[in-house]
């Protein structure tokens, strides 16, 4: 949508929309009198909003930001989306800039936007998905039903409130592929079709927006929480990915008895690499390790195999496609060890940055496992260099503190994630455990 034809019939209000270190969505709406101004010199961010927990609006001191400065939030008019379920209503994503204009190095969006010219460099694009599972609670904290996974009760139960999520991703310009009722009570799962470059991130974070927004008008509570019942299934937020170059999808090769290329080994033999330190991108919060265990479909182990969904790395099966060229389009790997307490921008630019630090180095992620990690023994995975997964977000930071690649990636970013999440990590070791779902409501 242009410019022009936004301010034709501005909405009565329209969020300009972030996401901030600790992985919540947050906005400022602008009335449509100031949109136009809005829309041309955006709208003004206290430095200090990057610096703030999940848990308290305190700034964090050790990010280096206060409450002494101000950033601008630029508008992509590409993200410029209607919100159906408040109308008058809609939302647009864009980038952190400094005062005088310059990229501001603690936007998110940024560090993604700057590891897909990494990936331009080398001469790919980057074709991804965010693939979302959520729980559907009623008011009282109840869940929505005591189903269980993909039964057709399920769906009935859901029924009305998932048909008008659905409608209203598809007005919001997202394509959904699939749907069914997940196997924890009230959990639920969508996927949407995937994007080329930034759209990925963008949708991600429409997609969060317009769940909870259509769920509230039902009297629901939608949560993305990795873990909002501590005795019960996690929710993940797989992130499938592919390079593709040349209009050509360059994961795929026929003749490969898993149909990856060389490439797609490189690429996969980078994350195995970084995946402990790459955690505290994806899996970044601390009810992220309440997930994150063997034997929960979660990817706690650092290996891959194809369709093994207890490795971090799935490779997705295209056997029953009918065609070499249908192959090629779909072949992709999934990231298990994400969820969506992430930041989207970050975990999709950490993951390009872990994938084309392989590719450079050529480096070999050995062969594809064909058994769920957690079923060796401690010898047999370490003869084999199948790594278990940091077990608290403190441990996965300190992981992140270490890796030379991604910090060089989040350049400036890395100071303020980190002390985001370190503050995280030291609140909830002096809080119950009983806390930790309840202050996951924001995610």
């Amino acid at each position: 949508m242009t410019k022009d034809q936004i301010l034709q019939n501005p909405p009565r209000l329209t969020r300009f929309c972030w996401v901030d270190n600790a992985g919540i969505s947050r906005g400022k709406a602008v009335w449509k009198a100031g949109l136009e101004g809005a829309l041309r010199g955006g709208v003004g961010l206290t430095v200090g909003q990057q610096g703030l927990p999940m848990m308290v609006d305190t700034v964090v001191s050790k990010t280096g930001l206060s409450a002494v400065g101000e950033a601008r939030i630029m508008a992509d008019l590409e993200t410029f989306t209607a919100l159906p379920f408040a109308p008058g209503s809609a939302m647009v994503l864009g980038d952190m800039v400094t005062v005088a204009g310059e990229p501001w190095a603690h936007c998110p969006r940024t560090f993604l936007k700057s590891q897909l010219l990494e990936a331009q460099k080398l001469g790919f694009e980057v074709f991804s998905s965010f693939e979302n599972e959520f729980f559907l609670f009623n008011l009282d904290d109840t869940p929505l039903d005591s189903s269980n996974y993909a039964t057709l009760d399920a769906f009935e139960s859901a029924r009305l409130v998932i048909d008008e999520i659905l409608d209203a991703l598809e007005g919001a310009g997202l394509t959904p592929e699939m749907y069914y009722p997940e196997a924890g009570t009230g959990q639920q799962e969508i996927s949407i079709a995937p994007s080329m470059g930034i759209k990925a991130a963008d949708q991600q974070v429409i997609f969060k927006t317009v769940v909870k927004g259509i769920a509230a008008q039902h009297k629901l509570r939608a949560s993305f929480a990795p873990k909002p019942i501590l005795e019960s299934t996690g929710s993940g937020c797989h992130l499938h990915v592919s390079l593709w170059q040349d209009g050509k999808n360059a994961f795929f090769d026929s003749s490969d008895p898993i149909k990856l290329s060389k490439l797609a080994y490189h690429a996969i033999a980078g994350v195995l690499e970084h995946l402990p330190a790459l955690c505290a991108l994806t899996v970044p919060s601390v009810n992220s390790y309440k997930r994150l265990q063997p034997g929960w479909w979660a990817g706690a182990f650092a290996c891959y195999g194809l369709d093994n969904r207890e490795a971090s790395v799935r490779v997705a099966s295209t056997h029953l496609l009918p065609s070499a060229d249908e192959h090629g389009k779909s072949t992709n790997f999934e990231l298990k060890t994400c969820d969506a307490s992430a930041n989207p921008y970050i975990a999709l630019g950490g993951l390009i940055a872990a994938m084309l630090d392989g590719i450079r180095r050529k480096l070999e992620p050995g062969e594809p496992l064909q058994t769920a990690p957690g079923a060796f023994s401690d010898s047999e995975r370490q003869s084999r260099g199948i790594v278990r997964l940091p077990g608290n977000l403190e441990q996965a930071v300190a992981n992140l503190e270490c890796d030379e690649v991604l910090l060089t990636a989040l350049g400036g970013l890395a100071q303020s994630f980190m002390a985001v999440r370190k503050a995280e990590a030291a609140y909830f070791k002096e809080h119950p455990t009983e806390e930790i779902p309840r202050h996951s409501y924001v995610y």
